[in-house]
């Protein structure tokens, strides 16, 4: 069971460095992110400080969402280099530090780039 887990591990990683690589030659425009939206620059930190704390993007938005400090909104969504270029420059896995948009302030995560 342990070969398997650090054999599955292993082919993560060289997707990530895969992805990676083609992002930075083919210039991809698209970009797959998950995201917690929240109403406040407070609410923005603490919920870094709880993903820099480790544990998945996933379970950290349900906790915010539990306390009251996220915004009902979608998870995973498509962003362009156009809306977020920042996100462009990240290696996949990153999460990005909270950022303002409109009313509110996002935290995202870039998963994948889209070719």
């Amino acid at each position: 069971m342990e070969k398997d887990v650090s054999h599955y591990l292993g082919e993560l990683l060289i997707w990530e460095i895969e992805d990676y690589l083609r992002a930075r030659t083919a210039r991809p425009e698209r970009a797959r992110v998950a995201r917690i939206r929240v109403p406040s620059r407070s609410a923005a930190e603490a919920v870094a400080a709880d993903l820099e704390a480790g544990g998945s993007f996933y379970a950290a938005a349900r906790r915010a969402l539990a306390r009251g400090v996220a915004v009902p909104d979608v998870l995973f969504c498509v962003v362009t280099r156009h809306e977020h270029p920042d996100v462009f420059e990240a290696v996949p896995g990153t999460t990005l530090p909270p950022r303002p948009e409109g009313e509110h302030f996002v935290i995202m995560r870039l998963v994948a780039f889209e070719s």
